[in-house]
């Protein structure tokens, strides 16, 4: 059984609409809509608090949808790659400013290269900064 299906019947046999659950959860109505219908996943926080809420234990949440663990794989896999060629990035950028700096390349020709190098390791430590100190 998909986990929409299960969320629908947590919902069902708790007599409550998908506002009310969606209220409950601090999502949308259209979430918890999207998550029955199969047209999306809840993330795994969202999970939680649905067996939090509704008492229901993760196992018996997930154990049987093979698709959403799938999803969740996808999903690790995808911030590990977006992690990795946001530090390549970095180390790119500052490379290339530390030797145009120690070599005197630095000049009136390639001052475009250097903004965008120093703009590309601003944003990566912003990335970086929120990826480590996400709550």
């Amino acid at each position: 059984m998909r986990i929409g299906e299960k969320i629908k019947i947590i919902r069902e046999d708790r007599k409550i609409s998908q506002e009310d659950m969606a209220k409950s959860l601090h999502v949308s109505g259209q979430a918890v809509s999207n998550w029955e219908r199969g047209k999306g996943y809840p993330d795994i926080s969202n999970i939680i608090m649905i067996s939090d809420v509704y008492e229901i234990s993760l196992d018996e949440l997930i154990r049987e949808d093979k698709n959403y663990k799938d999803v969740l794989l996808e999903k690790k896999v995808s911030k590990i790659a977006d992690l990795t060629i946001n530090i390549i990035l970095l180390v790119i950028a500052i490379v290339t400013i530390f030797y145009a700096y120690m070599t005197n390349k630095i000049n009136e020709n390639n001052h475009f290269a250097v903004i965008v190098g120093i703009i590309i390791i601003i944003h990566t430590c912003i990335y970086l900064y929120k990826r480590l100190f996400k709550k």
